[in-house]
């Protein structure tokens, strides 16, 4: 009988050391396991972030001249697209919302979007505003200060208009206002952008005084140009944002102030617009 109790206990020893070495190795596979998966997610989370300009009817673009303007992309396109966004279940994203998605706070849909525009036309408020509303878009607009504090005037497809600030209020359910600087969307005569070319102290004063006036965290570099004397400024300015642009997807990994941008014109058909979505 104690031989049969010594083998017992030698027993019950060997299979507590066996299951020890068991559940190190369960650990050793769910950790694996949880990396592999958070690797997968991280890789497959990708963000198109689009960027427009100025929308027209097809008809105003050829009767006003404007068919070899990029910057110009007619009301039908625009319309196929956002329909097509809407159904095929595409979520789009505010400016806080991929803040937050690129710091790791939040997941967004796998049908993710986030829809801008650049210059602050005031055709975005006439012909994109009512779309997207419709289908319960949101949007950002960034928009160059010293156009939007000029005197209102009636819109026209011949000329270029501007949403004045007084007006903004007017779409805040579907757009935020952002900074495009207040008056720096110029070049210098060697062809420089203000943005990359003017002293320190004229940029900032510049930046400072488009956050005063849209108060926004979030900024669109004109001509999409900048250096990493730009990106200082503006963080030190307190933009938290910077949109190039610079085609690619929005990742994790993105860098904050170098945010890539798909730009839609009148050359992208339905077929390339489907192929920057994946």
């Amino acid at each position: 009988m104690k031989t049969l109790f010594k083998n017992d206990k030698i027993n019950r020893r060997t299979r507590t050391k066996g299951d020890d070495y068991i559940r190190k190795i369960l650990v050793i596979v769910i950790i694996l396991f949880a990396c592999t998966a958070t690797i997968s997610y991280a890789s497959l989370d990708k963000i198109p972030v689009l960027l427009y300009h100025h929308i027209l009817p097809e008809q105003d673009i050829i009767n006003c001249s404007w068919e070899n303007n990029n910057s110009v992309l007619s009301l039908e396109k625009f319309t196929e697209q956002m329909e097509y966004l809407k159904e095929n279940g595409y979520y789009t994203a505010t400016m806080n919302e991929l803040e937050s998605f690129i710091d790791g706070k939040i997941k967004l849909p796998k049908k993710t979007v986030v829809i801008t525009f650049d210059d602050g036309y005031l055709s975005n408020g006439i012909y994109a505003y009512p779309i997207m509303k419709e289908y319960g878009m949101k949007g950002t607009i960034f928009s160059v200060g010293e156009l939007a504090t000029r005197e209102k005037v009636e819109f026209d497809p011949e000329g270029l208009q501007y949403i004045p600030v007084e007006d903004m209020g007017k779409y805040n359910d579907v757009f935020l206002f952002a900074c495009h600087t207040y008056d720096l969307h110029r070049r210098n005569e060697e062809g420089i952008p203000f943005l990359k070319s003017l002293s320190e102290e004229k940029i900032m004063k510049d930046l400072f005084k488009s956050k005063e006036l849209l108060n926004s965290q979030y900024i669109a570099y004109p001509f999409g140009e900048y250096d990493k004397h730009t990106i200082k400024y503006v963080e030190e300015a307190g933009y938290k944002l910077g949109f190039t642009v610079s085609p690619g997807y929005v990742s994790r990994y993105t860098k904050k102030y170098e945010i890539p941008r798909m730009v839609i014109n009148q050359n992208i058909d339905l077929d390339n617009f489907i192929s920057f979505l994946k």
